[in-house]
This record gives structure tokens, C-alpha cells and sequence, in this order.
């Protein structure tokens, strides 16, 4: 055997240009509902009861006479409230004195507490209202989508818009889908015998926007484990947060004056900021730095008639 053997003239170090680390890399719920940003941490939307606008009620008017008087009512009991959600990560001044490339603790830790709130947001949006008994109606396709003999996605989602067009005036604009469903709608034949001579053969998410009439698809990715903390990697389960349905919604493409909207996403300014911020506090007598997210808000359906639930779309 030669001498020396490699495990004399080498010992094992860490990389520091490779590190193997998980995160979903695309959330949608801020997209869903127009984010609006908000002085005070609660306060009362201005809710015009929807009937008063939708009676005919202008008349004939003889010369001399008063036109026809009218009105509407103004209900204050729809309210926000941003409640604070907050995910740090510590760092001991031994560990950071102690740390090799390519570990960036910093980084590392305000890329966790940052995602951590991400994802509350993700969670809390499909828990809520991507979920049957929100919304104005739940559908289900006679024929599920997944079976392409049989169903018609563009017929049916042409149903649910006419459906939320029949309770509020205004037809869905964005359209949010589980990747279980956009997975089966992206290869459906009445699809792909739109676009087989026009285009390449494949879908895309804003190809399908345009042919189904929608203004923005959302497609729902993203996993995630409620395993506790400490059970064994091999033992850990992951879901899609998403699941098997879909939502058919309007909202104003901005928050606006006199416009139904599904929802908005309410943000109290405390400190002014995106929809989450970062601090970084010290704990001298721990010795150790706090890396923290905070994130005010309040997700809130403000016209549930505005949006149509797709149940279990697809097997």
C-alpha cells in the first residue's frame, strides 16, 4: 500500500461555495388580495349595502316637477385589525466567533425569519378562504377536471365567472389554482387544441390567463410539514398548502373607491415598510444577537359574493 494514503494528506473541511438548504421559492397569497397599507392598526371599512345600487329606480319627469329621490345605505360594521406576527432567530456571539465559510449567519438568519412569515401568510390565506363556506357558492365540476374525456374546464370556468358576474355586477379577474390542479389543466386537451396551431404546444400560466379570460392565474406551490419540531428527517411529511381546488375571484387591480372587492390584505404602517420588516436587537447579558421579522396585517374578506370556490376540482 502506498504511503502516505489519502486520508494522511487530507482533512475534511466545509465547502464554501456550496450549502444544501430548503425553502418554497414562490408565495402567492400577496398577490391575491390588493395589499392596503393603513395608519392605524384598526379602524372601519365603509361598506355600501350592495341592493341600493342595483334598483331601477330613475323615473319620468314632467316639466315643473322634482326628479326622482333616492339613496343608499352605509353599513360601519366591517372592520380590519392587524394583528402582529413575529419569527426570530438568535445568534450567540460563540457561535459567530466560531463560524466557518460559508456560513453567513446573518444572512442565513434573516433569510429564515423572513421566510417564516411568508409562509404565515401563505398558511393563513388558504386556511381561511381557499377553503368551502367563505365565498358566495362552492363548485364542483359535474366532471372532475382530471378526467379529460369527459370534463370541460373552459365551459365550467366560464359558469363560475357568469355565477359572480349574477351576484356582483363584475365578472372574476384573477383566478388562484393549486399546482395538483394547474398540473392536469395545463395538459388538458380542450387546452392544447386551442394552442396547437398557434403556438408551441405548451401552456404557460399567462397563456391560460388569456384563454380563459382572466386577468391574472395563480398557481398555489408551495409545501408545507406540521411535523414538530425534532421528529427525524426521514419521518417528516409534507403537504401542499393549496391542495386540489381553486378560487375565482374580483378584485380592483389597485384598493379603490366604490369598487366591490373580494378582499384586501391590510397592513398597519407602524414602522413604514413592505408588508414585513427586520430588527436586530442585543442581548448583552445572553451575549447573543436577535435577528427578528415583524409583519402587521389582516387578510380580510370585505365582499365574499365576489368570489366562487372550486372544490376538489380534479381526483
Amino acid at each position: 500500500m502506498p504511503l502516505p494514503t489519502s486520508s494522511d494528506v487530507h482533512v475534511d473541511t466545509m465547502l464554501t461555495n456550496v450549502s444544501i438548504a430548503y425553502k418554497n421559492l414562490a408565495y402567492i397569497a400577496d398577490q391575491i388580495f390588493p395589499i392596503v397599507p393603513v395608519r392605524r392598526q384598526s379602524d372601519i371599512i365603509p361598506d355600501y349595502s350592495q341592493s341600493y345600487w342595483f334598483r331601477d329606480e330613475a323615473k319620468l319627469r314632467a316639466p315643473g316637477t322634482k326628479s326622482q329621490g333616492g339613496g343608499y345605505a352605509v353599513n360601519k360594521n366591517t372592520t380590519y385589525f392587524c394583528h402582529r406576527y413575529s419569527s426570530r432567530k438568535e445568534i450567540a456571539d460563540e457561535t459567530r466567533s466560531n463560524a466557518d465559510l460559508p456560513f453567513n449567519l446573518d444572512t442565513e438568519a434573516t433569510e429564515f425569519v423572513t421566510d417564516k412569515l411568508a409562509m404565515r401568510r401563505e398558511n393563513a390565506f388558504a386556511t381561511d378562504f381557499f377553503t368551502a363556506g367563505v365565498w358566495g357558492a362552492d363548485s364542483t365540476p359535474a366532471n372532475l377536471w382530471s378526467n379529460y374525456a369527459a370534463s370541460s374546464p373552459i365551459v365550467d370556468l366560464d359558469s363560475y365567472k357568469d355565477t359572480v358576474e349574477g351576484r356582483v355586477g363584475v365578472e372574476p379577474n384573477k383566478l388562484v389554482l393549486g399546482k395538483a390542479v394547474w398540473l392536469q389543466l395545463k395538459n388538458h386537451p380542450d387546452f392544447i387544441d386551442l394552442i396547437k396551431y398557434t403556438q408551441t404546444g405548451v401552456l404557460s400560466e399567462q397563456l391560460f390567463a388569456s384563454l380563459s379570460g382572466f386577468a391574472q392565474v395563480l398557481i398555489g406551490r408551495s409545501i408545507i410539514t406540521t411535523d414538530k419540531e425534532g421528529t427525524a428527517e426521514a419521518s417528516v411529511t409534507y403537504s401542499r398548502i393549496w391542495g386540489k381546488n381553486g378560487l375565482a375571484i374580483y378584485v380592483p387591480p389597485a384598493p379603490s373607491l366604490l369598487r366591490p372587492a373580494a378582499g384586501y390584505t391590510f397592513v398597519w404602517q407602524r414602522v413604514p415598510a413592505a408588508i414585513q420588516y427586520i430588527v436586530r436587537h442585543r442581548d448583552d447579558q445572553a451575549e447573543t444577537d436577535i435577528i427578528e421579522s415583524n409583519s402587521y396585517f389582516d387578510q380580510r374578506a370585505t365582499a365574499t359574493n365576489a368570489g366562487q370556490f372550486l372544490s376538489a376540482v380534479v381526483a
